[in-house]
């Protein structure tokens, strides 16, 4: 893929404009502040760091579901990420994000880790998406870089640093368990691309993103891949010079060997979605892979 053009800034700028004019109009109902600045503790790095971002994830993360009861118990490496992100950017510390992946990267760990500060402030609701509550995108946002900016923003915000790469959606948990899960190790620079490989081939293994219905001749998927099904075409034709690519063939392409196998006995069935789980992505004792 082909390196972001120098235009990036630019369009980070839009994004934090369009951020803050929605608080504007916000006015007192604006959106829940997830992050202080001021929690740095005294041995915090002086520069970024996504150690902590690290241990949250190791801790807490079990087959991609998550213990929010240890989470809500050792909160402060959360609170100490947060404040990390808020104090350091591709703005104010350049010299740590001098390429387009570490940028991404950046985008992809704040937004999963806003992510669980904004469960952890609900006090871990049955799911993230109760009609009524605030809106997870619009209705939190996080200190980036020492900017205000809405979660969904910072989503808009990882899809400008990664060129449009669709596969950036299976990077984004949105604490459903009908959303991809959320990784048990920060995005880095020098590993992203491989991630997104990754990423992708583990979500056409996943019943909850690809299913195929031959009793009534149906390729079923998730609504990730299904509301930006135009994205991911538009992906393959960028990464195999297909003119004319099918949902089908770009899944297709970023399946592994027995999958991409399995896939292809739906050739010619129409197309479905599959039903979204927004229950909470809560890992428990007795909870099923």
């Amino acid at each position: 893929m082909p390196p972001v053009s120098g235009k990036r800034v630019g369009v980070r700028v839009a994004v934090l404009q369009r951020g803050c004019l929605l608080l504007l109009l916000a006015g007192c109902a604006g959106p829940v502040d997830l992050s202080d600045p001021t929690t740095l503790t005294s041995d915090a790095p002086s520069s970024y760091s996504d150690r902590d971002w690290a241990t949250v994830l190791r801790e807490n993360v079990k087959n991609g579901l998550v213990d929010y009861d240890h989470l809500a118990a050792h909160a402060e490496p959360l609170r100490q990420y947060l404040a990390m992100v808020a104090r350091f950017g591709p703005q104010t510390a350049p010299e740590s994000f001098g390429s387009q992946w570490s940028r991404l990267g950046y985008c992809l760990n704040a937004y999963n880790a806003g992510v669980l500060a904004a469960v952890l402030h609900a006090r871990v609701p049955a799911t993230m998406h109760e009609v009524g509550g605030p809106s997870l995108e619009s209705g939190y946002r996080l200190l980036i870089d020492g900017q205000p900016l809405p979660l969904g923003d910072l989503r808009s915000a990882a899809w400008a640093e990664s060129g449009g790469d669709a596969r950036v959606e299976f990077c984004l948990c949105d604490a459903a368990k009908g959303s991809p899960p959320l990784q048990s190790q920060p995005f880095r620079a020098e590993s992203i691309e491989q991630d997104l490989r990754r990423v992708a081939r583990e979500a056409m293994d996943s019943s909850s993103m690809v299913s195929v219905d031959h009793e009534n001749e149906r390729l079923l998927m998730g609504l990730v891949i299904w509301h930006r099904r135009a994205q991911f075409l538009d992906l393959h034709r960028r990464l195999t010079g297909t003119r004319s690519p099918t949902l089908l063939s770009a899944l297709l392409h970023m399946a592994g060997g027995v999958r991409r196998e399995w896939l292809n006995t739906a050739v010619g069935y129409r197309v479905g979605v599959i039903p979204f789980d927004r229950s909470l992505n809560r890992w428990t004792a007795t909870a099923s892979d």
